[in-house]
């Protein structure tokens, strides 16, 4: 084992420990404020024409149903062709969704590249591409590579570009906007250049995910393939304490603020919860609240609004 294999295994281990933390503590953070928006498309028999359950008579006494795939066939187009940037800015979209969905190839490579380790240490190798399976992994793994790092790359260019030229980007573009796109970008162009120009490509790529599985060291590999190599090492370590962590923090979003649409119904506990955090002090600096750090939420939206003395 050697310097390269504990830096991987260290910053998966960091990224995987960072994720679930945040997780949990998204789980566990107060309630938060519902958008309250309808049609929610979860509610069967009502989202396909934008109504809901709120038209019905004592609807919070009646049973809710979900609808599993009015969530999925909502979720899955954003997810996968971020539909929403299409449909709100198209010019952005050209550059977001190559950059994203190069991401989702990699992605799908390193599950595939797992899955080939383990059957060349079954003795089944894909290197040999004896036909059938083995040749579809070995042609599978590589277009992918090859496919999503150009993808990668193009997306990058034309992300970074829109950031700096674009006016209404640029004003919204912080220094860590610009980093993320490069260092990102270095992976796929690393990725590209090793996969061309390597003609051991697919012998070491392979070789790495064989070596981290049974805690053997890695095999050598060209200047390029390190540099890939470390720049996916950096990139894990560091996407959990960014703004990058939308991939999951989506998730929350959609489900805890855009369609949480569960009932607030006398015991639950919702309203335990609720009255609970209605009875913090609220230490608000703004003068028409009237907050003084002892009064509650309740008291103050109880009492009459102060005039503010001009």
């Amino acid at each position: 084992m050697n310097i390269l294999n504990i830096a991987i295994y260290f910053s998966v281990l960091l990224f995987l420990i960072t994720v679930f933390s945040k997780i949990i503590k998204i789980i566990k953070a107060p309630l938060h404020l519902r958008w309250e928006l309808y049609p929610v498309p979860h509610e069967k028999g009502k989202a396909h024409y934008g109504g809901s359950r709120l038209e019905e008579v004592d609807w919070w006494t009646k049973p809710m149903q979900h609808d599993v795939l009015g969530d999925w066939k909502i979720m899955l187009p954003e997810i996968i062709f971020l539909k929403a940037v299409w449909e709100h800015n198209k010019s952005l979209w050209w550059g977001t969704f190559p950059f994203h969905f190069a991401l989702y190839m990699l992605f799908t490579n390193v599950v595939l590249c797992i899955i080939a380790a383990l059957m060349n240490l079954g003795g089944n190798t894909v290197l040999n591409q004896t036909g059938g399976f083995d040749t579809l992994m070995y042609w599978l793994i590589q277009y992918i590579v090859w496919v999503g790092s150009a993808l990668g790359v193009l997306g990058a260019v034309k992300l970074f570009s829109s950031r700096l030229f674009v006016p209404g980007l640029r004003k919204f573009s912080a220094a860590s906007h610009y980093f993320n796109i490069i260092l990102i970008g270095g992976i796929y162009l690393t990725a590209f250049i090793w996969s061309v120009t390597d003609i051991s490509f697919m012998n070491n790529l392979i070789g790495i995910y064989t070596g981290l599985i049974t805690l053997n060291s890695i095999p050598e590999l060209p200047f390029i393939a390190y540099l890939d190599v470390w720049l996916i090492v950096l990139f894990l370590a560091y996407l959990p304490f960014t703004h990058m962590t939308h991939f999951f923090v989506k998730y929350f979003t959609y489900h805890k603020i855009r369609w949480e649409d569960s009932p607030n119904v006398s015991g639950s506990k919702m309203q335990a919860e609720i009255s609970s955090l209605l009875n913090q002090p609220v230490s608000w600096s703004a003068p028409h609240i009237g907050a003084d750090g002892r009064k509650t939420w309740v008291a103050i939206a109880s009492a009459a609004p102060e005039k503010i003395k001009k």
